[in-house]
């Protein structure tokens, strides 16, 4: 790796299943980041998100759960390997079965799993994985556990959770190895 590199995180933009498309303002922010690399962490629904990103950066996305719903094919998983750190991108819902048997659990006790349950099944999905960075939960996460580091830019469509406030990430990573995140919310009109 010749210098640091700027990698801008987004996940669940929900266009075409919850929203029309991405917010103008929100494009004009990421834009202004100037990143290397976009990670889009599923649930993107339409192939327009990733050619509007696409004409910012180059974009890897993966599949989610309502990716999968829509028949919009991507890949589960992608992994790199940089500045000696093995990084996972995934939508994080870990598999249809468990998407499914969560609902049933929220239905049946009024609860849902929390971030952690995630994190642990992720951290056992990818034992080698230093970082994983992951959607599905639409709340921003950046903390270790079980000596990985899991990294979760938030929702980028605007909903009740985020306070109507489309979310994202930028990620350096040092030559060191050393990861930097800033945590970004775009207010709209």
């Amino acid at each position: 790796m010749d210098k640091e590199q700027r990698w801008l995180l987004i996940s669940d933009s929900h266009v075409g299943d919850r929203v029309k498309g991405l917010q103008a303002k929100l494009l004009d922010d990421i834009k202004a980041k100037k990143p290397d690399l976009i990670l889009h962490g599923g649930d993107i629904a339409v192939q327009e998100v990733l050619d509007q990103l696409g004409e910012i950066a180059p974009v890897i996305a993966v599949q989610g759960n309502r990716d999968w719903f829509k028949g919009f094919k991507l890949p589960m998983e992608h992994h790199f390997e940089v500045a000696g750190l093995k990084i996972v991108l995934t939508h994080g819902h870990i598999s249809m079965w468990h998407w499914f048997w969560n609902y049933v659990r929220l239905y049946l006790t009024f609860r849902i799993h929390d971030h952690q349950f995630y994190q642990r099944q992720l951290s056992k999905q990818y034992p080698d994985a230093d970082v994983i960075i992951y959607g599905h939960l639409h709340f921003q996460y950046d903390e270790m556990m079980d000596g990985k580091r899991f990294i979760n830019p938030g929702s980028a469509y605007p909903h009740w959770r985020n306070k109507g406030r489309p979310q994202y990430m930028l990620m350096t990573i040092k030559e060191s190895g050393e990861i930097f995140i800033e945590r970004h919310e775009v207010v709209l009109d």
